[in-house]
């Protein structure tokens, strides 16, 4: 039984044909065992006449669904040359089957060609969809949304950004800065961090902040910070074969310490060159200290057997627990100078949160065995601050700018240039590191 939009009853091929006629068949047959009398013949055949012409309404009836049944799906079809229909839902059949089979209409609307003044509105609309899994019929999928290519185009700049970036990594054209990290009071240099630097080929120099993040799109940042490590090991033989006692600290992109196999690769490394473990400081984002699993907590461990020191960088709060950090191997803190100098100016000496009295940051650091430095102290009158905290160690444009190492120094052919400090620090151009 079918039920057309008229909501008629109709039935389908010989088994619609044998129910109509069937109360006429009935009639017919029954005067053959039923006895009648003379006056009966005519009102009896008068009701078999009915009950045929009935039954051929009904089958008119049946004959008209059919064709309208099948002009309904020819129009439900569209044809290949027809012109973009509005992108909104159709009744029907279509609107019954759920967002999957809506959304699959809707895409092939979006791509049809723009034939008719009718694709302009089409393309303007904008519908409301919401997909929820499990809604559609059959074996309909659809990717993951972030396996989508973005719906935005790169510049033309941008493009060439891009391209000038990865021409220089590949050519290796890395150089190497030095920024000293200066004891408080007295100003001594204590410690070297590496700061890496990209030269262009049209002779740019640009900050990790311009290139790092296309290097981490592109699946190098791994290897980019092995080439500054191994770099950074030829500085640190240089310094001893000087007879400093200076270290040399190495930022790790977060995107490197991940990846699989990074961080035992700078095992590897650093075995290649023993008479350096503890002169070759790892510095890893606080970020990343906060979301170690199991093999990276593995590798650390590994390269700490070694002797090989780490610091926490890049802090974001002043939230720690330096107990934990202790027992990770964690030797250095360095936290924004402008953080620390803002909490110590509130009356309970906190920046956010229950974090501990700024005052007692650095004596609580140092009972761990981790010393507390001071980054990007920009102004001299910073420095007295910071001593009043307990501050042991610093950095900043205040001592003195990162400074380039000749490639031959990366190399250990030739000697560093003499240490500077507060006397010869150069005038500054702009901000680094």
């Amino acid at each position: 039984m079918v039920i057309t939009k008229k909501i008629t009853l109709v039935l389908r091929g010989r088994r619609a044909a044998l129910l109509a006629f069937t109360p006429a068949f009935l009639t017919a047959s029954a005067s053959a065992y039923v006895p009648m009398e003379a006056g009966l013949v005519m009102p009896a055949f008068a009701v078999l006449i009915t009950m045929v012409i009935g039954g051929l309404l009904i089958l008119q009836q049946q004959a008209e669904a059919d064709l309208q049944s099948a002009s309904d799906r020819l129009n439900e079809r569209e044809p290949a040359n027809r012109p973009a229909a509005p992108l909104a839902p159709r009744s029907g059949r279509t609107a019954g089957q759920g967002p999957a089979v809506l959304l699959r209409d809707l895409a092939k609307a979006a791509g049809a060609p723009e034939s008719t003044a009718q694709a302009a509105p089409v393309l303007r609309t904008k519908p409301s969809l919401t997909l929820v899994e499990g809604s559609g019929v059959g074996s309909e999928t659809f990717p993951e949304p972030s396996l989508l290519p973005s719906i935005r185009r790169l510049s033309a700049d941008e493009t060439s950004r891009i391209r000038l970036v990865t021409q220089a990594f590949e050519a290796d054209r890395i150089e190497l800065h030095l920024q000293p990290i200066v004891s408080l009071p007295q100003g001594k240099i204590r410690f070297y961090e590496v700061l890496a630097r990209l030269r262009l080929a049209d002779g740019t120099l640009l900050a990790p902040v311009e290139f790092l993040p296309i290097l981490e799109c592109s699946g190098r940042a791994a290897d980019f910070d092995r080439r500054i490590l191994i770099r950074a090991m030829a500085v640190a033989r240089h310094l001893m074969a000087r007879g400093s006692e200076a270290i040399v600290g190495v930022n790790l992109s977060a995107h490197a310490i991940v990846e699989p196999g990074f961080l035992w690769s700078l095992a590897g490394l650093l075995d290649s060159s023993p008479e350096i473990f503890g002169r070759i400081v790892l510095e890893l984002p606080q970020h990343s200290w906060r979301h170690l699993d199991g093999d990276l907590k593995s590798a650390l461990a590994s390269l700490r057997e070694r002797g090989v020191p780490f610091s926490l960088d890049r802090a974001a709060d002043l939230r720690f627990d330096a107990q934990v950090l202790a027992d990770l191997g964690v030797r250095f803190m360095k936290l924004p100078a402008d953080l620390l100098i803002r909490a110590a100016e509130r009356e309970d000496g906190r920046y956010a949160g229950p974090e501990l009295d700024v005052r007692d940051f650095a004596p609580t650091l140092r009972r761990q065995g981790i010393r507390l430095i001071a980054e990007r102290v920009e102004g001299d009158d910073m420095v007295p601050v910071l001593a009043d905290l307990g501050v042991q160690l610093a950095q900043g444009f205040a001592f003195a700018a990162p400074r380039p190492v000749k490639p031959e120094i990366a190399e250990g052919e030739q000697e560093l240039p003499r240490a500077f400090g507060l006397e010869d620090a150069p005038t500054r151009l702009r901000r680094a590191g």
